[in-house]
């Protein structure tokens, strides 16, 4: 899945928090975060949350991107959804990492190439760059995102670890 990827806030910080932000490093060519994610990474710094510093991870390059009205339920999404969803529809990035399900379906109606965090394991382990999916499953969860068994259960089956 070599290009550029969009990554949207809640998979930055979920990587971060399992120790795998650096995947996105060796899963993609370059790595673009909107200025609008690093001001909700941000706030969520000023609220407490353990969050990636940016200046931290190089490889990343931070885009200013102009928000402007899209559609209206693309509108409805978070800044920094609808601002890494605009990388992608401004044709800078071919892939955009999001985990929020309408914002997945939005950006899935607008044409772009969508992966989310358990996706972006998966895509890890088909390249051995990690061993198990099944142990970071665990750390996401614990980490505070909601999986369904069911997407447990397809991730799992499809990395062969039943």
């Amino acid at each position: 899945m070599p290009g550029i990827c969009s990554v949207d806030t809640s998979p930055l910080l979920y990587l971060y928090r399992i120790n795998q932000l650096t995947l996105l490093q060796h899963l993609f060519d370059q790595v673009y975060v909107a200025d609008a994610v690093v001001d909700e990474l941000s706030q969520g710094r000023n609220q407490g949350t353990k969050i990636p510093d940016l200046v931290d991870y190089p490889w990343i390059d931070v885009q200013h991107v102009k928000l402007r009205s899209i559609s209206e339920s693309m509108d409805a999404l978070g800044p920094g959804e609808r601002a890494a969803m605009i990388l992608g529809l401004d044709g800078q990035a071919e892939w955009v990492i999001l985990d929020d399900l309408e914002a997945r379906n939005e950006a899935t109606k607008q044409g772009l190439k969508v992966i989310g965090t358990v996706g972006l394991l998966a895509s890890a382990k088909n390249k051995s760059l990690i061993h198990a999916i099944s142990p970071l499953l665990i750390q996401l969860e614990e980490s505070g995102m909601w999986l369904s068994a069911e997407l447990k259960r397809n991730i799992l089956e499809l990395a062969d670890e039943r």
